[in-house]
């Protein structure tokens, strides 16, 4: 018979389980350039960290502002 912590790990992996599926993910498509600053790239979708970084913080700030990302 599982005890009381054995039942607490299998509700914390369901738990984890459900939060992983209903996660928004999105994937940007390659589309030859750097999304930042539209540098052509043979593969990825950013020249370098840094335009990356900061398409992110793009993205964030007009989720904040409220236009669609």
């Amino acid at each position: 018979m599982a005890d009381i912590i054995d039942q607490a790990n299998e509700q914390e992996l369901l738990q984890i389980s459900v939060a992983l599926a209903s996660r928004k993910t999105t994937t940007l498509p390659f589309i030859g350039a750097c999304h930042n600053c539209d540098e052509t790239l043979e593969a990825g979708n950013f020249c370098d960290s840094d335009c990356r970084d900061d398409w992110e913080k793009e993205q964030k700030m007009k989720a904040l502002r409220g236009y669609a990302a």
